[in-house]
């Protein structure tokens, strides 16, 4: 047989290791397949991460509008408990994004051109000021809109996180210019090249965290959706 004329020393020993002890070696083998399952998803194969970003990079950058509900976490170091938000987010590029929040409170954020709005319904308040950089220092409103390459803003490398998604690279994002956040941590899904959950840390130790979830992409986006109805009796603040 093949086998046979390209068997080696190593390779018989393998073989009577398995003969005389068929239960040690495939408990073996068990434990070197469960070892490979458990890996991190980043680790489990290996991947060229500014590749990923590239590919990132040019999903986000070819799409006409984006949609996915979200759930966002502020870990503190001041505080135990995270403060949490949950609710969708909608993008139209190339220059406008409206994020709904469900809870804890109601609240719109949006940005239309180089203005933003943050709009309190129960408050009846809203907040204007100028966001002609928001694109750009805000690092999560930049990496969704897909208005800049991930390889001239960041050093881009493989960094595994826990987590319970299957089929998703990890890459981590430290920025060539100091920022607000010393590096950040993306998982992205393998087909799709979506991301499915950010980790942006500040040098303080404190990080913010996005999932997100359920996309929808290039449907019409009205332009109704990036206007804000408010009250007659409603505070507007504007400024910086």
């Amino acid at each position: 047989m093949e086998g046979k004329k390209k068997i080696g020393p190593g390779r018989l020993a393998s073989f009577n290791f398995l003969k005389s002890g068929w239960k040690a070696g495939c408990l073996f083998l068990l434990f070197l397949l469960s070892y490979q399952l458990s890996l991190p998803p980043a680790l489990a194969q290996e991947f060229d991460p500014q590749a990923v970003a590239l590919n990132l990079w040019k999903k986000l950058s070819s799409i006409t509008s984006l949609e996915a509900n979200f759930s966002q976490y502020y870990y503190s170091t001041q505080v135990e408990e995270p403060v949490s938000g949950q609710g969708r987010v909608f993008i139209r590029r190339p220059d406008r994004m409206r994020w709904e929040y469900s809870s804890p409170e109601k609240q719109i954020f949006l940005i239309k051109g180089q203005a933003l709005w943050l709009y309190f319904p129960d408050d009846k308040q809203l907040l204007k000021k100028e966001a002609e950089t928001e694109w750009q220092t805000t690092e999560i409103l930049g990496l969704l809109s897909g208005n800049f390459n991930l390889l001239d803003r960041y050093e881009i490398s493989a960094s595994s996180f826990p987590s319970r998604q299957k089929n998703v690279y990890q890459i981590k994002l430290t920025p060539k210019e100091p920022g607000q956040y010393s590096y950040l941590l993306l998982e992205i899904d393998r087909k799709t090249y979506l991301i499915l959950k950010a980790i942006l840390f500040e040098p303080t130790g404190s990080k913010l965290e996005y999932h997100f979830g359920q996309f929808k992409l290039d449907r019409k986006l009205s332009d109704e959706l990036f206007e804000l109805k408010v009250p007659a009796d409603c505070e507007i603040i504007e400024g910086n």
